[in-house]
């Protein structure tokens, strides 16, 4: 039980370290940088966090794109798209179908700040290996990140949030509000995955 309480102590103090001086950066910056990009079809494989599915990995000057849930072809019940940029950080886009909603996420999974040590060296050159690998990597650091949601399960609402104290992010309440703004419309939503789907022809 000691080992426990002190594993779960060191967790919330590395969690409140690495969160000093984070920004949640404007999300429509983001996507206007996408929109601005010209994004050329890697390769397809499997990546980290997807176990029975592959990944299409698009990339261009400044940022990648996964496509999730992209091979097999299928009719998936979720959608998933992961922006990694050098702007913006780690950037996941969700949606699932619930049997009465649809469940739309916009998640801050690693900031910028503490991304920007992993970033391959040429986003255009990048692979779909090194980039799962960073993915993996990041993901074991156990790093503060940020959501956006129309239903979180834990408050049964739609929620924005982070892992650590919002006070300790900054712009949160901003990208929270512009956030939110988008998850909880079907219209913007739909807008958003379509702007990203449009960059990704092959």
């Amino acid at each position: 039980m000691k080992n426990i309480i002190t594993l779960l102590s060191f967790l919330t103090l590395s969690l409140s370290a690495s969160a000093q001086g984070l920004k949640a950066n404007v999300f429509k910056d983001l996507m206007d940088e996408l929109k601005a990009s010209t994004f050329t079809y890697k390769e397809t494989g499997k990546i980290f966090g997807y176990i029975s599915t592959q990944s299409c990995l698009h990339t261009s000057a400044n940022m990648v794109i996964f496509k999730n849930y992209c091979f097999p072809v299928h009719n998936y019940p979720a959608r998933s798209y992961t922006i990694i940029s050098a702007k913006h950080g780690k950037i996941d886009l969700y949606q699932e179908q619930y049997p009465n909603f649809l469940k739309r996420d916009i998640r801050i999974s690693q900031f910028t700040e503490l991304l920007e040590t992993h970033l391959p060296a040429s986003f255009p050159n990048s692979t779909l290996d090194e980039l799962d690998a960073m993915i993996e990597d990041m993901y074991y650091n156990y790093n503060p990140g940020c959501w956006s949601t129309n239903f979180s399960q834990y408050v049964e609402a739609p929620e924005a949030n982070c892992s650590v104290a919002v006070e300790n992010v900054q712009n949160f309440a901003a990208w929270a509000s512009e956030t939110q703004a988008i998850v909880l419309s079907e219209t913007e939503w739909k807008l958003l995955l379509n702007t990203v789907e449009k960059k990704l022809i092959r």
